[in-house]
């Protein structure tokens, strides 16, 4: 509720006998909103929504008389972001304004449902994040203009660290001369210069009418147009391509492109890709001694592997600083985990998922080993597998040897109920042993 201040308080001692005022009512009719109706507002107030309602004209002289910078008080200012309209232009705003108060309203206004993790990030780029993921997920590749781009790319780069893509628009036509089935992506991530984290997918959410099956399959110069871009992505440390489907070839350039502009990655998932052990191997001949130094996640659900892939894929890792392991979904057989076990030793790997691996008992002499000369191991998933009854009991009884692991799933096995509370038993000891240290 705000008062009405026009009259300054000497004022109104001088000229105004407050003993002979009779006034109607001791307070203010809470159920009528319009109270203040006939009471004008202050000065101050006024210039304010004057300048809100001719934002765009103080913009064209905003070089000469820098309006906004002269709205010093902070309650000012919010008053001014709380009016001023929605739907002036995305480039006028930003220019000028970088408020966090605005821009969460924006965002909220602009997406109601969307409830971004921010984690104390400035609003503008949580916003124009969203802004250009929006557009270059709907757009089709016949809307495709270099000069347009270029333009949504000055406004959007100076703010965008991530970049989500959930879907790419491809061309519905089956016409083989049309190679390109999406918007090419290279002139899009080269100019991002300070992105960190690029999270797509070359698969499509709804395919409408015009489909035709294999409409959304990724081409070879959808792949040579991305990797061109990630080539030039020097700061990325993130980078995820899921539900597309990759072949050998594809992922020989995929890799190049990664060992020559990301060498600061961190992070790799290709979940549920199918490119099975053909395209793990291409990608992984593809690399250097040296390559990709930084790793310290990878995340290949989901993708075919066989124990033969995994063979490979463990000569690889054991170079690097490997800490999250996730191989969930890949028909690995006891081979494939003898492999990684393999390697466990010599590495400081914190979390690794084995879940429906198709492994069983073989394992479990070399499981029981790894798990007890691995001090930091802390996370492991090996549900959905079939392990047996006895397998539960050799496992509870090195538990009490075990003080690394804090979570250790196995969900869905034939393990007993009581071997399994057994184990998560010490499990919770260890968390809150850690928890208080």
């Amino acid at each position: 509720m705000k008062y009405p201040n026009t009259v300054d308080k000497n004022a109104l001692k001088a000229y105004i006998d407050l003993r002979v005022v009779r006034r109607q009512k001791d307070g203010l009719n809470s159920l009528d909103l319009k109270w203040n109706f006939d009471s004008p507002e202050s000065l101050k107030i006024l210039c304010i929504e004057a300048l809100a309602e001719n934002w765009t004209e103080c913009l064209e002289i905003v070089a000469a008389n820098p309006v906004y910078s002269e709205v010093i008080f902070s309650v000012d200012r919010n008053y001014l972001l709380d009016i001023l309209s929605l739907n002036l232009s995305v480039a006028d705003l930003s220019a000028k304004i970088q408020d966090d108060v605005f821009w969460e309203r924006f965002f909220m206004s602009k997406w109601p449902h969307c409830y971004p993790q921010t984690k104390n990030r400035p609003w503008i780029k949580v916003f124009m994040e969203k802004y250009l993921a929006e557009k270059l997920e709907n757009m089709k590749s016949d809307e495709y203009e270099e000069e347009s781009m270029v333009q949504l790319l000055e406004l959007c780069a100076p703010h965008t660290e991530n970049l989500v893509l959930n879907q790419l628009q491809p061309t519905m036509s089956p016409d083989p001369e049309h190679n390109d089935h999406v918007i090419p992506l290279n002139l899009v991530l080269s100019n991002l210069y300070e992105l960190r984290k690029l999270d797509l997918t070359f698969d499509l959410k709804s395919v409408g009418t015009t489909f035709y099956l294999g409409c959304a399959n990724i081409s070879t110069n959808d792949i040579k147009s991305l990797t061109e871009g990630l080539a030039k992505c020097f700061e990325l440390q993130d980078f995820r391509l899921h539900s597309s489907k990759l072949d050998a070839e594809m992922l020989k350039l995929l890799a190049v492109a990664l060992d020559k502009g990301c060498p600061n990655l961190e992070i790799l998932s290709l979940p549920h890709c199918r490119f099975g052990d053909g395209g793990l191997l291409a990608f992984l001949e593809a690399l250097g001694p040296d390559s990709l130094p930084n790793i310290r996640t990878l995340i290949l659900t989901n993708n075919f592997l066989s124990s033969n892939g995994i063979l490979e894929l463990s000569k690889v890792i054991k170079r690097r600083k490997i800490q999250k392991l996730d191989l969930r979904l890949n028909p690995i057989k006891s081979d494939g985990a003898f492999a990684i076990f393999g390697i466990l030793r010599h590495m400081h790997v914190k979390e690794l998922n084995l879940s429906c691996c198709s492994l069983d008992d073989e394992i479990s002499f070399l499981f029981i080993k790894t798990l007890k000369e691995c001090k930091f191991l802390e996370k492991l998933n090996l549900s959905v597998n079939r392990f047996s009854h006895e397998m539960g009991e050799k496992i509870t009884e090195i538990m009490p040897q075990i003080t690394n692991l804090l979570e250790f799933d196995l969900r869905n096995t034939d393990v007993s109920t009581i071997s399994r509370m057994i184990i998560d038993d010490y499990v919770l000891k260890n968390r809150l042993k850690k928890n208080s240290s």
